[in-house]
């Protein structure tokens, strides 16, 4: 009996090591709105260098001037992405929240988040490695004195509701869009 249980001991870490990992379902194709970079399943590894990332104009949902690039996934379907969005000096997010977990790394430049509503609101302002997790439905808006890059990781579709409708750069007309960055 002794035995049995020391090879069974022995054998099961053997065993664990070889058992293939549970497959996730492969992400949907990017969407129109972001620079294209190629999907791959999460049964696949993904590999990026900076420097031939292709940046390309951020989803209309932002304030013209910054810049995205989708690393991972597709956020604009159900599952897990990655992006990474460039936003230049002075650039804002006005008030709004999300229907999901939002998880955001600084990468590069100042990052400040204005977080929550009433008694619970608080600001902070992160340098490059800092990093939070946003609940669904938390009111928060973003700014960047310097510049700044971020790498946004959640569960798609990713949404965006500006708190007050006249904020949503979707909803302006040209004119009123260009004068609001």
């Amino acid at each position: 009996m002794k035995t049995r249980l020391l090879l069974l001991a022995a054998a099961l870490p053997a065993a664990l090591l070889a058992a293939e990992p549970p497959r996730s379902p492969t992400p949907a194709p990017v969407t129109d709105q972001m620079a294209e970079t190629p999907t791959q399943s999460a049964s696949t590894h993904v590999m990026h260098d900076a420097a031939q990332l292709k940046w390309g104009d951020a989803p209309p949902v932002f304030e013209k001037g910054a810049q995205a690039v989708v690393l991972s996934g597709d956020p604009g379907k159900p599952g897990w992405f990655v992006l990474r969005l460039k936003a230049p000096a002075g650039f804002k997010v006005a008030l709004h929240w999300h229907p999901t977990d939002e998880q955001v790394t600084v990468l590069e430049g100042d990052f400040s988040l204005r977080m929550g509503d009433g008694a619970s609101e608080h600001s902070h302002t992160f340098a490059p490695g800092g990093y939070v997790v946003l609940p669904a439905h938390m009111q928060h808006a973003a700014s960047t004195q310097g510049g700044a890059v971020v790498q946004v990781e959640g569960m798609g579709p990713f949404e965006l509701t500006y708190v007050d409708p006249k904020d949503d750069p979707r909803k302006r007309t040209p004119a009123a869009a260009d004068a609001g960055h």
